[in-house]
Order: C-alpha cells, then sequence, then structure tokens
C-alpha cells in the first residue's frame, strides 16, 4: 500500500514536479553570484551608512540590503527615481542597479507558473506532494535497507532499482527542506497559516520637532550595524511632518528624524521570524552555499521522476493480467505470491483462475502487499519461491517484518505452497519460515507447508488436488508457463572437455540469430539482449515446461553469449545443450543477476571457482583491463579432462589481469580440493580481506559450503566472519 500511495501522486504530477525543481535549481545559483559581486560592510553603522549616501547621493529616498549583502539606494534624479549600487566603504553610486529579467521571469514560473492564483496554488499541491513522495520513499528505502540503522548501507537490486534508490539518497534531506518550506510559504501566501505581525502598527505617528538632526549622528541609526538592516526609507525634505521608517532582520519601527529615537518600535513575532526563515531556506538568500546544496538536490527529481516511472511500468508489465481478480475488500480468499523471476506467477494465475471457477472470491497480489485480513476473509493462500538457500524473494522481502506488525487474525485459515530446488539444503526454506510466522499469528494451518521441486507441475497439481479436497471444491487446474520473451540465439562455436561423453563440459558461444527476412536483415540488426558477465541464461529444452539457468561468461559488449554446461545425468537441458552442433539454435532469454557483480573499487577480488563455476569468473578477469588484483582459486576432478580455459588463464596470468592462478584436483595425487587451497593461504587471504577484498564463489553447493567453513576459519580472529562480509556485500555467491 505505502509503495502505492508513493506511487499516485508521483505518477499525477511528475512533470510539474520537474518543472518546479528545474527552476528551482536555477534561482538557486543567483544568491551565489549575488554575493560573489556583493561589495562588503564590515563593521559599518546605517548611521554612517546614510550619512555617507546621503551627502554623495542627493536626492536618496531609500536604502534597501539585499540578502546577498548588496546595498542598493533608490533616489531621484530630477522627476526620474532610479537605483544604484552602492559602496558602503564611501557612500558612491558604482553601477546602476538592474535586477535580473532572466531571473523576475524564472521566479514567477517556479512560484505560479505564469499564472497568478491558479499557479500558486497548482505549485503549493506540487510542494505537498513532493513531501508527501519524500517522506514515504524514505520509507520504503528504510524499509528496502531493512531498517534506519542500515540506510547508509550499500544498495541492493537491478540496476534500475539502485540507480533510483542511490539517487533518491544524497537529495533527500534537501529534498524535504525544499518541499516543507515551499508548502509553508504557499500555505502562507492564502492564508492558511498567520503571516504575523499588524497590517499598519506605525500609522499617524509624528516627529517631535521641525529641525532634523544629521543622520550620521542618530543613536537609533547608530545601534544598528548594515549586516542587520533590511531596509531604511528616509523622511522626505519637503515634509516636516515625515518620519524614517526603519526594518532590521529584528523588527521594525519608526524614528523620529529631529532627535534620532524612536517613535516607535516592534520586534518581530514568532511568525514573522518563521516566515523570514523559511525564506532564507527556501530560497537560499542570505544562505548562498544552503542554495547551492538545494539546487543539486533538486536536480535528482528529473532522473528520480525518470527511473521511478520505469520502475512502476516494469512492475506492471511484469504482473499478470488477472482476469476477475476481486478487489480485496470483496475477496473471501486472499492469494498472495512470493516470486523472484515471476515464474511462480505463472502457478498462482492457474490456481487463482481455478479458485475463481469454483465461486470463490479471489484477490491475488505480491506479498509484500501483505495487509490485516478484513472480517470477510476466510482463507490465506500463499505461494511462495525461496530465494537462493532460504531468502524471501524480490516479491516477498517485506512480508514477515510488515506480517509482525499486523494485528492477530481470526477466524482466518491458510495455506503455503513453496517452490524451490531440492538439492539446496534449505529447500523451499522461506516458504516454511512464513508457515511458521503466519502460524504464530494465530491463523489456522490447513495443513503442512506444501513444496514443489524445480517447477514441478504435477507436484503443484497434487498440491491443488489437496487443497480443493481441504476447501470442499473441485479446482480445474489450467496451468500455462509464464516466461519471458525468448531471443534466438545460433552455436556458434564449441570447446569439449572430458573424455566420458556422459560427463562431458562444453564452452557453449551463442550470437543472436539473424531473421530469415524482413527490414532487420537488410539493417543488419540481430542482436543480443543486454546483460553483463554473471547474468544468467535461461533456456527452455524443447518439451520442456521450466528454464534451465546458467551462468553468463560473456558480456552482451562481446558480441556471443558464452556459457559452460556440464552434461548431468538425467539432466533434459544440460543433455540438450551439450547434443547441439554450431549452426543450431536456441530459445533463451535473460535473468539479471545483480547480486553477483564485482564491487566498484580497486579492493583486489578473490575469486573461487570449480567445475563449470569458472565460467563468470574467467570473464570478470577478461574485462579486467584495470588491472586490478585478482586471485583465482580452481578447482576440477582432475587437470587432464575437468582444466576449463586452461591457455586462456596462463595468458591473462602473462597479461596481469590475473595475479595468481592456484588450482586443486581431486583426483590427482595429493586430492585437494578449493578449500584446501585457501586454508594453505589462510595469512596472506586475512590480510587482503582486513584491507577490503571481496571474495566471490562459484559452483555446486557442497563445494560452496566447504569454502565458506574455510573462510570462517582463515577469519579466526580478524573480528570479521563471513556472515558479516555477506552482510556487506564482500562474500557473495553464485551456487547452483
Amino acid at each position: 500500500m505505502l509503495r502505492t500511495l508513493h506511487s499516485i501522486p508521483a505518477l499525477i504530477a511528475s512533470l510539474l514536479l520537474v518543472l518546479v525543481a528545474l527552476t528551482g535549481s536555477v534561482l538557486s545559483v543567483f544568491p551565489a553570484f549575488e554575493r560573489a559581486g556583493a561589495t562588503g560592510a564590515s563593521g559599518v553603522d546605517v548611521a554612517t551608512l546614510a550619512g555617507r549616501v546621503s551627502a554623495r547621493l542627493p536626492g536618496v529616498e531609500t536604502l534597501v540590503r539585499q540578502p546577498s549583502g548588496t546595498i542598493v539606494a533608490y533616489h531621484m534624479v530630477g522627476s526620474e527615481q532610479r537605483a544604484s549600487v552602492i559602496d558602503p566603504a564611501s557612500g558612491e553610486a558604482v553601477a546602476a542597479y538592474r535586477p535580473s529579467a532572466t531571473q523576475r521571469w524564472l521566479k514567477n514560473l517556479h512560484r505560479k507558473l505564469l499564472l497568478d492564483d491558479p499557479g500558486r496554488v497548482a505549485t503549493g499541491v506540487a510542494a505537498a506532494f513532493m513531501l508527501f513522495i519524500v517522506l514515504s520513499g524514505l520509507m520504503l528505502f528504510a524499509r528496502r535497507m531493512g531498517g534506519w540503522k542500515l540506510l547508509l548501507g550499500r544498495v541492493r537490486g537491478n540496476t534500475l532499482q539502485r540507480l533510483h534508490n542511490e539517487s533518491a539518497r544524497p537529495a533527500l534531506a534537501g529534498l524535504v527542506l525544499s518541499a516543507a518550506t515551499g508548502l509553508v510559504m504557499s500555505l502562507a501566501t492564502f492564508g492558511l497559516i498567520p503571516e504575523g505581525g499588524d497590517a499598519d502598527p506605525f500609522l499617524d505617528l509624528r516627529p517631535s520637532g521641525a529641525a532634523r538632526m544629521a543622520l550620521a549622528q542618530m543613536a537609533v541609526l547608530q545601534s544598528v550595524d548594515v549586516s542587520r538592516l533590511a531596509q531604511l526609507k528616509l523622511a522626505s525634505p519637503d515634509d516636516p511632518s515625515d518620519v524614517i521608517e526603519l526594518e532590521t532582520a529584528d523588527g521594525a519601527g519608526v524614528v523620529d528624524p529631529a532627535t534620532g529615537t524612536w517613535l516607535a518600535y516592534r520586534a518581530l513575532d514568532g511568525w514573522q521570524r518563521l516566515h523570514a526563515t523559511v525564506r532564507m531556506l527556501h530560497t537560499g538568500e542570505g544562505l548562498w552555499w544552503l542554495g547551492l546544496v538545494l539546487g543539486a538536490s533538486s536536480l535528482a527529481v528529473p532522473l528520480l521522476a525518470a527511473t521511478g516511472f520505469l520502475l512502476w511500468l516494469r512492475r506492471r508489465q511484469s504482473l499478470p493480467r488477472l482476469a476477475n481478480n476481486a478487489p480485496r475488500r470483496d475477496a473471501d480468499t486472499l492469494l498472495l505470491i512470493g516470486s523472484e523471476t515471476h515464474t511462480t506467477w505463472g502457478f498462482a494465475t492457474a490456481l487463482h483462475a481455478a479458485l475463481t471457477r469454483a465461486g470463490l472470491r479471489v484477490h491475488a497480489a505480491p506479498m509484500n502487499d501483505i495487509e490485516t485480513p478484513h472480517d470477510g476473509v476466510r482463507r490465506l493462500l500463499v505461494l511462495t519461491a525461496t530465494y537462493g538457500d532460504g531468502e524471501a524473494p524480490e516479491s516477498a522481502r517485506q512480508f514477515l517484518p510488515r506480517l509482525a506488525r499486523l494485528a492477530a487474525g481470526t477466524g482466518v485459515a491458510f495455506a503455503v505452497l513453496g517452490f524451490g530446488d531440492r538439492q539446496f539444503p534449505h529447500f523451499c526454506g522461506y516458504a516454511h519460515q512464513v508457515h511458521d510466522a503466519l502460524a504464530a499469528t494465530g491463523l489456522e494451518a490447513l495443513g503442512e507447508t506444501g513444496t514443489v521441486d524445480r517447477q514441478s507441475e504435477p507436484e503443484f497439481r497434487q498440491w491443488c488436488k489437496w487443497l480443493g479436497e481441504t476447501l470442499g471444491v473441485a479446482l480445474d487446474i489450467r496451468y500455462q508457463p509464464l516466461l519471458p520473451r525468448t531471443t534466438a540465439l545460433e552455436l556458434v562455436s564449441r570447446i569439449d572437455y572430458g573424455a566420458d561423453p556422459q560427463t562431458l563440459t562444453a564452452v557453449l558461444r551463442f550470437a543472436p540469430r539473424a531473421p530469415a527476412r524482413g527490414w532487420r536483415t537488410w539493417l543488419g540488426l540481430p542482436r543480443l539482449p543486454k546483460f553483463e558477465t554473471g547474468d544468467l541464461l535461461g533456456v527452455v529444452p524443447p518439451g520442456g515446461a521450466s528454464p534451465r539457468y546458467y551462468s553468463l561468461v560473456s558480456a552482451a559488449s562481446d558480441g556471443v553469449a558464452e556459457i559452460c554446461v556440464r552434461r548431468q545425468p538425467g539432466g533434459i537441458c544440460s543433455g540438450y545443450l551439450t547434443g547441439l552442433s554450431p549452426g543450431a539454435a536456441i530459445q533463451a532469454f535473460v535473468r539479471p543477476h545483480e547480486s553477483f557483480r564485482p564491487a566498484a573499487g580497486a579492493a583486489p577480488l578473490i575469486l573461487i571457482g570449480a567445475g563449470t563455476g569458472i565460467g563468470p569468473l574467467i570473464g570478470f578477469i577478461r574485462h579486467n583491463s584495470a588491472r586490478r588484483p585478482m586471485h583465482l582459486y580452481f578447482g576440477a576432478r582432475s587437470a587432464e579432462d575437468g582444466f576449463l580455459y586452461r591457455d586462456e588463464l596462463d595468458g591473462l596470468v602473462d597479461d596481469c589481469r590475473l595475479r595468481t592462478l592456484t588450482t586443486a584436483f581431486s583426483r590427482s595425487a595429493d586430492r585437494a580440493y578449493v578449500q584446501d587451497r585457501l586454508l594453505a593461504d589462510a595469512g596472506r587471504l586475512r590480510a587482503s580481506i582486513v584491507q577490503g577484498a571481496q571474495v566471490m564463489v562459484c559452483g555446486g553447493r557442497q563445494m560452496a559450503e566447504g569454502v565458506a567453513h574455510a573462510w570462517d576459519r582463515i577469519l579466526e580472529g580478524s573480528g570479521l566472519s563471513v556472515a558479516q562480509l555477506r552482510t556487506q556485500g564482500r562474500y557473495v555467491e553464485d551456487v547452483y
């Protein structure tokens, strides 16, 4: 719900917000320019300044100190009023004062869209929207980071999410200040909050006599430093009843020109001081450096608007169009879905349709949108994948924290179905966590947690059969896999390793297949989808229902999609891929794997892989044109038929893209594993970690567990652990 509330005003007012932000950014530079060109008046009092100016500039009527410190005198020359910039040290007019027409036009556009009151209303609403958007965005960001204490931590997510959040983080304080002060100014303009002060506090005041004292001798004016001056309006020489009006940063009053003392004075009240402070904070007038900070913050608004819109559009496009999705308030059944790649939504769509055909009113939504069920809800069904080894998928990361804050349910039964891979030790681990958390709130469990291995359609149907029998309804399941759009890729080369054809490993290189005909053929436009080394290539074999994922060795800029595949006994997809000949084509798609990337900077990388796990690691080394320190630990069964990329690795060492290469072969004379080599280098590795090195592990689950245990031993006594490094993003895995 909070994400929806954050998005709606942003979408409605995005163009207006961008316009107001950009004009505000441009206006923010004017106070700095004015301050740079201002002539200082340090240590000069208003009496001295007024005496100097009146002596050198006959006909002076008013002295105004601009927020930048510039002194402007308004004076008569004949019948014409002029404005001149004054040198406070001499009282001389040094230049004509001409306010910038561009600045005036920009202010009108920024404050009222050149439309007077309707424009002022629009910009006031924009300020309110901006304040709400920023504060709700801050709450969403805190949730995503795992709490307020982690706001300054490493931002995770895909490229678009990171760009949006990392752009917002440094701009948040400035945007809150700009929006809040702009809203206060708008409310004051329309009288919705008091401006303070009386309308005319100094009416009918008269001087005490006709003879006038010299300005330089007036005690009141001598007591005010020019730095506190706002405006000094001198008494007309032709009107004996006229008085001197003085406005300062502290208050305003009327001075008797005959005695140089106050006739009346009133200090600024609380509302007046508030509005003066708000104006200064919003415009930067008087605090030029703050204006520049706020202007820089406002420059983030166009980027935030663009990335926010793209994120909203991506979410809209990624979710399936569910027919007959009942409104939440009318539903008797809530169906919540947790998915990382939206594959689980395919199963959820089938279940939603079957429950609807059975006469239930079903509302389906991502797990992150959990709310306290209303009185009409009778059942809560959760379908969730498990990301990695027991972690929440993208659309469910806020489910457990939000569930803990909701009121305990009554009269609602629940069931949980998990999707995962049995080769992981914590198979469907997140689904079990969800089941236990729901039970702890007092909801009634319809049964134990159901599980589906590797998107198995038969296992899904079996669970649906149990659910229908438990609910007393017949469920007609019509499942269709929900897959992303695929690209035709043609195998252009392969290199095989291993003597046993049943377990051989192949390095496969694919290029985009040119279309058979059409305008793209004439222009030569077949191209790869965008991807980086370490992303995943999804392949659905002929006759298969679910994709298999392979880590990409190459980046799209290399012009090929390169993967390493080991033929698994009984493996449908691995058998299919390793059986291809050059010229054959596959249908594939790319799944981003943003969490498996080398961290930015020049800190050393410790790369650890076994078997086909070397794939993305050698890709990182190939692209190491900056010669960042990289150290590879590689394990295989034997050097004869399992040493992938052997010759290329030697060349990368010679080229200094790889600093050290350490190998371990489990079927050699010393029967070593990569964790043995790590422990042998414990001292050097511990020192590297203390100095900021990142560890990247790629390969099978058993190998990764052994490596993690070895690192815990290596880090003993250092004050660090694998768990801490994972939290910092310095220990990342691509495990299968």
